[in-house]
């Protein structure tokens, strides 16, 4: 193995100055490997210290992300993806994880997992003997010494951990005593044996490659975890066991001379090719055991790809089966210990393709749907499938089902019918798929979290609202490429087309950013469709959560779905129906906004997500997924009730008015369990309802105006303890008066924007800013105080008290709805997808991020370090801390570290969300550098460090 000297950094990260301490130099520390440490740390003269490691589970922590129990605790973390290729996991099971290639020598394997290098640093600096000799001088040159603190930030007590393994918090004192590997006093530089040498390496013939060379193409899900699975097998360990005490007394009793790790009589059997004439390239190390090739054979004629592919090539090449004989080699004289091959062989086994994932129940969740211009067929996008269920409109059935990309949201057809757009919002695309053949013939990227899509009137132009982008992507479809992108306003969730092709009315799920203390303000954001320009930005005061919208026939006017949420009352108006209400607004197209309530005294109309109007102009549908159900809105009615009254009661009065919706609501049909999307069709005769928990949509017949019938769309019949838990979440049915849902603050489990005057603290004082419930499970305590330590604490006593003022969920209930916060699933970070090397201002950024040191060079106290708070992988040490931002209102400055996974899309900021940037909290609310040192930055700097803080 060669022996790491200097790593060249690239010219762009090249760093002047002091880094390492040393005045004049240009370096940086990058990650070396276990197996360099050991040309140093092996054997009896160190203490076998890396013997200890290899034995240890921190040696195997990476490839324990390949089991089962690890994909099930990241789905209950809400990972979809691979433990594997996940940073959330990976943070705490490799060493080097997050950093960029050109830090991490070729030595270097992230699947050895737990290397000394993530306690004690990255060694290229104070590797070299004559630096370890010397305690200070190491320590300059950024060897670290981990304390109990260190360990426990990824030791502490997981609940997706301990829903798996059922495992009290580790004891980390106990823990490190297992782990111990002092430097014995008489302590002697070690090294790692070298191999028996037969055949000249430089010479021709089959040579040893080791493991990694194998790891190269036999690691990961696509073939079988095959590296992993054998890093957890006994056969990894087969060298290292020769340092234990017990192999020395069996070598003493075999009359084994010295020490058995070094002896040829006992590796001949505890490593590769330990008793053939075969040469060894450098890749090989006799650290890694028993490796694929004691049992194939040598492998360096037939490791390349293009020869394992071919059966007979490979075996003409020297690959060799496995047979009973193979395993009696070594294992038919084993210490007296029994061999029985066929248990041993299912013991190793493994197989190059991915392991079989038990299939669970697998829903649908229809969010919203569309009607092909013909009438004969409807779209449905179904989010939890990842598809889009094809119905045949005439006969009322499913006919198809198109996989798509992750997430489908929203559906939209061409004006000729011969093309549908679907956006895929976990994927952040747009799949086009032929109608004719109901197939996916093209994947357009679009921005970040599209929902809804629509074309313009010719099909010329496609418009993807990229909801945590907040903006709008015009694509061009001759040649699917982006013409422009609009700004939106906060996260643009539906768009609908006027009747007259000219505008396009996109509605904004959340509220502008408003002075702290002030009502929220809406905004419709209206596209000219012909030019592709914002032409109006429509203010809809004291509102939040548009989504659904529809215009008029006539063209006069839309229809929006929204919330009035008066989070500016304190809690306890919630038993006076005052907090939280739900109606539509009238869009008009000259800009005037009116807006009228759906809720009625004891009959709320919880979530208001999507609105429908009728051919003809008379009716308009709203459905409302927190009680099951839709109003019929005669829309005549509505129109003559607004007319008729004065300037002041359409401004002040009627928008708070919970009797009003009895002049004009004529009617309420009971739909199937969470009606999000509906639309009525091109004759309308019919509407189409999709019911997201449910799995069907309900037809309603527009003359009676009855439900008459049920759509399976063909999910699941077995309701799981998520998907209760996920329907409970959604039911308004946990309300005093029903008003809202769990959803009705956190839709799509994410956030409302909003902060919130919740009494415990008395009245009008410690508003909090919401919080999203995306991939939290393992960042307990909750809430900003710190003062729930569970989810069942949170959802349980604290809701009844101050939410609800019912008690919302039987202990049944409650576990489910702990069950399926816990799964709501954490986008992945378009800022840096897994893997990718930072761009250069977020290289700087995350060197601001990690410093030590002002730019005047005085020490930042570890307390006051973004690290030390914000540890990686989630980003939080659990720790409740004042960092300075008690305000007027606040009684105390004590609050909950908040992790910062995808903190770019959860604004506004702190925990009052009086900071609508990440800029703003140390620009304006870091005065005394209690929040981090900062205010010695550069504005450059600190620009860097968002762009970095965007990354995690």
């Amino acid at each position: 193995m060669r022996r790491f000297i200097r790593f060249a950094l690239p010219a762009s990260v090249i760093v002047a100055g002091s880094f390492l301490g040393i005045p004049g130099e240009e370096k940086h520390p990058v990650y070396v490997g276990a197996r360099v440490c050991a040309e140093c740390h092996a054997g009896q003269g160190m203490g076998n210290q890396f013997s200890h490691w290899l034995l240890s589970e921190h040696s195997e922590a990476y490839a324990s992300l390949a089991t089962p129990e690890a994909r099930e605790m990241a789905r209950l973390s809400g990972i979809p993806g691979d433990p594997q290729e996940t940073q959330a996991c990976l943070g705490c099971h490799a060493t080097a994880s997050d950093a960029e290639q050109w830090e991490k020598d070729s030595t270097f394997l992230i699947e050895d997992g737990v290397q000394c290098e993530r306690c004690h640093g990255p060694g290229s600096e104070y590797m070299p003997a004559e630096v370890m000799r010397d305690r200070e001088a190491s320590m300059k040159a950024g060897l670290r010494f981990p304390a109990t603190p260190d360990c426990i930030l990824c030791h502490y007590e997981k609940g997706s951990h301990v829903a798996i393994h059922h495992q009290p918090q580790v004891d980390v004192e106990r823990g490190r005593e297992i782990i111990a590997h002092p430097t014995p006093e008489s302590a002697r530089m070690g090294s790692l044996p070298q191999p028996r040498r037969g055949a000249d390496s430089d010479n021709p013939g089959p040579k040893y490659v080791g493991v990694k060379v194998c790891a190269e193409c036999h690691r990961g899900a696509t073939m079988g975890y095959q590296f992993s699975r054998w890093r957890l097998g006994a056969h990894s360990e087969a060298w290292a066991v020769l340092a234990t005490p017990a192999a020395a007394e069996i070598a003493r009793e075999a009359g084994v001379d010295g020490a058995p790790e070094e002896s040829p009589e006992c590796m001949k059997c505890h490593t590769t090719g330990g008793d053939d004439d075969h040469g060894f390239l450098e890749s090989y190390s006799v650290a890694d055991g028993v490796g694929c090739e004691a049992c194939h054979g040598p492998g360096s004629e037939y490791v390349a790809e293009a020869i394992m592919r071919d059966p007979r090539a490979a075996a003409d090449a020297g690959l060799k089966p496995v047979t009973r004989e193979t395993c009696l080699t070594c294992h038919g004289a084993a210490h007296g210990k029994p061999f029985d091959f066929e248990p041993a062989l299912e013991r190793i086994v493994h197989p190059s393709k991915p392991p079989k994932v038990a299939d669970g129940p697998r829903y649908k969740t229809p969010v919203n749907l569309a009607l092909s211009p013909d009438g004969k067929k409807l779209y449905v996008a179904g989010e939890a499938s990842n598809s889009v269920i094809v119905v045949d409109a005439l006969e009322r059935k499913k006919i198809a089902e198109i996989p798509v990309g992750g997430q489908p949201n929203d559906v939209a057809f061409t004006p000729d019918g011969r093309t549908a757009y679907v956006t895929n919002r976990l994927d952040d695309t747009v799949s086009m798929i032929d109608v004719g053949t109901d197939t996916v013939v093209r994947t357009v990227p679009a921005g970040d979290d599209p929902h809804g899509v629509l074309t313009d009137p010719t099909g010329r132009y496609l418009y993807v609202l990229n909801t945590a982008a907040e903006s709008i992507s015009v694509i061009d479809t001759s040649t699917f490429e982006v013409a422009k992108v609009l700004s939106a306003s906060r996260n643009p969730w539906s768009l609908s087309l006027s009747p007259d092709g000219e505008r396009i009315f996109v509605s904004n799920n959340l509220s502008r950013f408003v002075e702290f203390r002030e009502p929220s303000v809406s905004e419709i954001t209206v596209i000219d469709a012909e030019l592709g320009v914002v032409e109006d930005r429509i203010e809809v005061p004291q509102t939040n959560l548009l989504q659904g919208i529809s215009w008029h026939p006539d063209g006069e006017f839309a229809l929006v779905t929204i919330n009035r949420t008066k989070n500016l009352v304190p809690m306890t108006r919630i038993v006076q129906g005052w907090t939280i209400t739900n109606g539509i607004g009238v869009v008009w197209r000259d800009g005037r906004v009116d807006q009228v309530l759906l809720d009625e005294p004891n009959y709320y109309f919880p979530d208001a997500a999507d609105v429908a109007v009728s051919p003809d102009g008379r009716f308009a549908l709203v459905t409302s997924s927190g009680s099951d159900r839709v109003a019929v809105v005669d829309v005549a009615k509505l129109i003559a009730m607004l007319e008729g009254a004065t300037e002041r009661e359409r401004r002040d009065v009627i928008p708070n008015h919970l009797g009003k919706s009895s002049e004009f609501v004529i009617k309420h049909i009971a739909t199937e369990m969470s009606p999000r999307g509906i639309l009525v069709s091109h004759d309308g005769t019919a509407a189409y309802v999709a019911n997201a928990l449910d799995d069907s949509l309900t037809v309603i017949d527009m003359k009676s105006l009855e439900a008459v019938e049920r759509i399976d769309l063909g999910g699941s019949k077995e309701i799981t303890q998520a998907r209760w838990g996920e329907q409970l979440f959604h039911s308004a049915d946990i309300a005093f008066q029903r008003q809202f849902s769990c959803h009705s603050c956190h839709p799509d489990g994410h956030v409302d924007g909003i902060t919130y005057d919740i009494e415990p603290d008395g009245i009008g004082l410690d508003p909090v800013d919401n919080r999203t419930l995306r991939g939290i499970l393992d960042t307990a305590p909750f809430k900003w105080t710190g003062k729930n330590p569970s989810l069942s604490r949170q959802c349980g006593p604290r809701l009844a008290v101050f939410f609800t003022r019912v008690e919302p969920f039987t202990p049944e209930e409650l576990a489910a709805v702990d069950k399926y916060i816990q799964t709501i699933p954490r986008p992945p970070n378009r800022h840096r997808p897994h893997g990718a090397d930072l761009t250069d201002a977020q290289r700087r950024g995350k060197k601001m991020f990690e410093r030590t040191m002002t730019n005047d060079e005085r020490v930042i106290p570890v307390d006051n370090r973004c690290v030390t708070c914000h540890f990686p992988p989630l980003y939080t040490d659990r720790t409740k801390r004042d960092v300075g931002t008690k305000m007027q209102l606040d009684r105390h400055g004590l609050f909950d570290v908040p992790h910062l996974t995808n903190i770019y899309d959860s604004a506004p900021y702190m925990h009052n969300g009086i900071s609508e940037t990440l800029e703003e909290i140390w620009t304006r609310y870091n005065p005394e550098d209690k929040h981090g040192v900062t205010n010695d930055m550069t504005k450059d700097q600190l620009n860097d460090l968002i762009e970095y803080l965007k990354t995690l």
